[in-house]
């Protein structure tokens, strides 16, 4: 199939999308944004001056200067700060964000000094001012990734198969696996994508003339009575009054079959007698009359047309001999009763015996005939035996005659043009359905069927850079605004929204919407709604968040089995569900997003239940109360404490680093080169206490700036062991889940440490996954410049408590999301 593909000349080559697809250059910004933006560096140096050399003077010279050059650093220079200094001053605003500089035995600056200091170095070295209009920013051609092949496969053809999970593991670029920059195709991809194209194709049409039928013609000495029968002529099966015939068959699918009854009435009085068939429940499924059979050798015969379940079944088949009324799906088989099972296989064993006929005997009491029954089809399946989106994908097919088909291209053009709307996720015109239409009649000229014709399309629109990667070029008449951007075409638009909230492909009313031009900040906020109550917005917890909290590393984690035998696959799988139902009720509901961090609920399935020792008896995952336990919010998920463990022990560090990281968005720096790591096997001792331990590796004045940051915060984890299980003592001492905030503040359990952090430090968690979802949304990592659009949407969400749908709201309606930064020629 992809052979005929290949031949044709419809497909893709390893690498990026190139041709009509590769971003064209467009005009730099005008010389008005270029001055303003000059304009701009000019005061942000004045503002340096004013602002943050002062305070670099009054914290950072006095250790960082050439006199006293601690850790190898002279500041004394950054008088007039440039892009030179990029490296450095990068170094020293991770730092200062971070709270280990200056240390604790040097005068510290205030909360909203050290706020200044950071937007002043970020003002000038990164030329970002919030009272202009930001560069939007470049994005690469984006690959589509794992679960956006996924989750685009399922929704166009309506078959969930995953056959993305035999492809290579997406590379990940800024925290997320939907980076265009990291998205590359290399050749063993490129032949996955070919039998991945295969197999999907296979799965989304059938021909049914290649399904197994029910062909079943039973000549008369085959036909079970039950009852009193002569053999006639022909072996004809002459019934009296109380016999009837019944049939044991197995239908491969349920669907619509024809019965066909051969037979007749043996008195010639032009009274037709009735054939009932019954169901083995007794239930008249259908009628027909026969007439006088004509005599030696003749018969009559009718047809009807039953639909039956898949599988074993009997029907029986009796005459009516008197004029009572029959309402097919309400008469009863009157004789179902009296059936004897011992009798019926009597019958059955008897079939290969052969009876003789019989020339003269008394058909008055002998009243009817059957000949023969046949059973055939199904001529219509049921719709749960064909692919679920086959009348869709297959709207028309070629009409055939003696044995070749006529109108193709055509036919196939027919069904083939929404489709392609779809998964091109935009307009096509009937020159771009063309080559794939005739696709369709190149293999039924060479003698496939036209369904198999379809197959091979659907293969090669699989295989297609328009629908492999995420291209937004703009128009080639797009004009720049006085920033240098240009808007999002409309379905460039729908297609990032789809994308972000579904990863998966925009259905047909987004489209709709892109078609219209209707896609205004209106129409935006209501698809958000409508596509947030669809159940594909899960994606967002098993895309998005699982990625930003960390949970797709609790499959190959490393625990103790020893240790922790209770770490099982499934409940490593229960706690990474636990934490994306959390996400997901706090994005229905749309609640305040310190919900995470306060919630005293949660969600469990049996076994997670036991291991939060609560009392459960419920199937599948439901939610549960925790306030009667010292669990709360995303600091107590097991998950959460699993993976910031060692694989013997808990993490103070691995812990109070994650905090600072998905919660307060400020990254630990990177340690000094040559610092060790700690030892615990060189360290721990028998009765020693982790805490205990770790002031070895404070002692280090390299490493106590971070740690003391670090470390306070995971302490206040402690109270839950190396795979989240609630505990009061370690190794024979009560567990001190005591701590300090970085402004000093104190607390004595993870329940309080969470509740600090949703009351003083929500707007910097709402900021970190602000950012976050803006850089999942937008695809590429964030620059200096995005900073302003952060503190933008802080602003707008900040009256109603920073709600996680208001966030989501605001990111798409931000600058980056719907505009962007044309590539340049060089």
């Amino acid at each position: 199939m992809i052979a005929v593909i290949l031949s044709f000349g419809i497909g893709i080559q390893a690498g990026e999308p190139s041709g009509d697809l590769a971003a064209p250059a467009q005009a730099n910004a005008t010389s008005e944004s270029s001055n303003e933006s000059s304009d701009h560096s000019r005061d942000a140096l004045k503002n340096w001056k004013a602002t943050g050399w002062p305070l670099m003077q009054q914290f950072c010279i006095d250790c960082h200067s050439e006199d006293n050059l601690e850790a190898g650093l002279d500041l004394s220079g950054f008088e007039t700060l440039d892009s030179n200094a990029t490296a450095v001053t990068a170094r020293v605003l991770e730092m200062v964000r971070f709270g280990a500089m200056p240390p604790d035995d040097s005068e510290l600056p205030s909360i909203d000094e050290r706020k200044r200091f950071v937007d002043s170095i970020e003002s000038t070295l990164y030329a970002v001012g919030c009272d202009l209009t930001p560069k939007s920013g470049k994005v690469t051609a984006r690959r589509l990734n794992r679960a956006e092949y996924n989750h685009s496969v399922r929704d166009l053809f309506g078959i969930d198969i995953q056959p993305a999970d035999d492809f290579p593991s997406d590379e990940v670029g800024a925290g997320f696996d939907n980076n265009g920059d990291v998205l590359s195709l290399s050749p063993m991809l490129l032949e996955k994508y070919m039998a991945a194209a295969e197999r999907v194709a296979s799965a989304a049409i059938v021909d049914p003339d290649t399904l197994p039928r029910l062909d079943l013609d039973v000549a008369p000495d085959r036909l079970p009575v039950y009852g009193n029968f002569k053999v006639g002529s022909f072996n004809g099966r002459f019934l009296d009054k109380e016999s009837f015939i019944w049939l044991d068959i197995k239908p491969p699918f349920a669907g619509e079959y024809r019965i066909s009854v051969r037979g007749g009435n043996t008195l010639p009085d032009d009274k037709p007698r009735t054939v009932a068939i019954f169901d083995a429940a007794g239930i008249l499924r259908a009628t027909g009359e026969l007439k006088y059979y004509g005599g030696s050798g003749g018969s009559e015969s009718f047809s009807a047309k039953l639909d039956l379940p898949a599988g074993e079944q009997r029907l029986f088949f009796d005459v009516i001999h008197d004029d009572r009324e029959l309402v097919v799906g309400e008469s009863r088989f009157e004789e179902l009763d009296r059936l004897d099972g011992k009798r019926m296989k009597s019958v059955l064993e008897k079939l290969s015996t052969p009876v003789p006929p019989e020339r003269n005997f008394d058909k008055s009491d002998h009243p009817f005939m059957f000949r023969a029954i046949s059973i055939d089809g199904p001529s219509r399946y049921e719709p749960d035996v064909l692919p679920p989106f086959q009348s869709k994908l297959v709207r028309r097919v070629a009409p055939r005659r003696r044995g070749r088909y006529s109108d193709v291209s055509k036919t196939a053009a027919y069904s083939l043009q929404p489709l392609m709307r779809l998964a091109f996720r935009g307009p096509v015109s009937d020159d771009d359905v063309a080559p794939y239409a005739q696709l369709v009649e190149m293999a039924t000229d060479q003698g496939e069927s036209f369904y198999v014709g379809m197959q091979v399309a659907i293969s090669a629109i699989l295989v297609s850079p328009r629908f492999l990667y995420r291209v937004e070029t703009p128009p080639a008449d797009a004009k720049p605004d006085d920033s240098g951007d240009v808007a999002l075409t409309q379905h460039q638009l729908a297609t990032r929204l789809a994308y972000f909230l579904w990863s998966s492909t925009p259905d047909d009313e987004l489209l709709q919407a892109a078609d219209k031009g209707r896609l205004d900040e209106a129409m935006l906020r209501s698809q958000i709604t409508r596509m947030l109550r669809d159940p594909k917005s899960d994606a967002l917890a098993s895309q998005f968040a699982a990625q930003w909290l960390g949970l797709r590393n609790l499959e190959e984690h490393t625990a103790d089995a020893e240790k922790f035998p209770a770490l099982t696959p499934s409940l490593r799988n229960a706690m990474a569900r636990e934490t994306e139902l959390l996400f997901l009720d706090v994005l229905h509901e749309n609640k305040p997003v310190s919900e995470f961090l306060t919630a005293d609920y949660t969600f469990v399935d049996r076994e997670l239940a036991k291991h939060y020792e609560l009392d459960f008896d419920a199937d599948g995952f439901q939610r549960v109360s925790l306030a009667a336990t010292p669990r709360r919010g995303l600091l107590a998920h097991a998950g959460i404490l699993t993976l910031t463990s060692s694989p013997t022990r808990t993490s103070p560090v691995k812990r109070g680093k994650w905090i600072l990281e998905n919660i307060l968005g400020t990254p630990p720096p990177e340690p000094p080169a040559g610092v060790p790591l700690l030892d615990e096997a060189k360290v721990a001792s028998a009765d020693a206490t982790f805490r205990e331990q770790l002031e070895l590796h404070r002692q280090s004045p390299t490493c106590a700036s971070c740690h003391r940051v670090m470390d306070q915060l995971g302490f206040g984890l402690d109270q839950f062991d190396a795979i989240g299980r609630f505990r009061t003592m370690e190794n024979g001492h009560p567990i001190d889940s005591s701590g300090e905030m970085p402004d000093g503040r104190e607390f004595n359990s993870a329940s309080e440490l969470s509740r600090m952090l949703s009351q003083s430090e929500q707007t910097a968690f709402s900021k970190t996954l602000t950012r976050r979802l803006l850089t999942f949304a937008i695809g590429r990592e964030l620059a200096p410049t995005d900073r302003c659009v952060i503190d933008q949407i802080m602003e707008n969400t900040r009256e109603d408590n920073h709600r996680l749908v208001d966030l989501i709201t605001q990111v798409v309606l931000s600058r980056p999301f719907r505009f962007q930064t044309p590539a340049t020629e060089n």
